[in-house]
């Protein structure tokens, strides 16, 4: 896990630090927020059929090194930076359903008459 970068968002293997990965050339899939990263294009290719790109190709990129991925992420602002840190607290438990009326057939049908 430490010299793992980031996991393919296709197949979910890890994508070492200073590898090879590939990237949609599409500009949404390379946001910030989307970061799509490929580990083969076969991968990228299933990604393209599922988004239906109509003029996109693989871009192959090299990963960052441990040191400079490390000093990206402390540039980012504390909550932006991954993974997510997990909650504090609970959530609330859910409420249990409420119960159908009871009816009693009997007893309405002795009340009316």
């Amino acid at each position: 896990m430490a010299e793992t970068w980031l996991k393919c968002s296709a197949c979910r293997k890890d994508i070492a630090f200073s590898s090879k990965y590939f990237q949609c050339s599409v500009s949404t899939c390379n946001r910030a927020r989307t970061r799509l990263v490929f580990c083969s294009v076969p991968c990228w290719d299933s990604h393209v059929a599922t988004l239906r790109h109509r003029d996109a190709w693989a871009e192959d990129k090299i990963a960052p090194t441990k040191a400079a991925w490390e000093r990206e992420l402390a540039d980012l602002p504390p909550d932006n930076r991954l993974p997510a840190a997990p909650r504090s607290t609970p959530a609330e438990p859910a409420r249990p359903a409420p119960s159908p009326p009871l009816i009693r057939p009997a007893a309405v049908a002795a009340a009316t008459a």
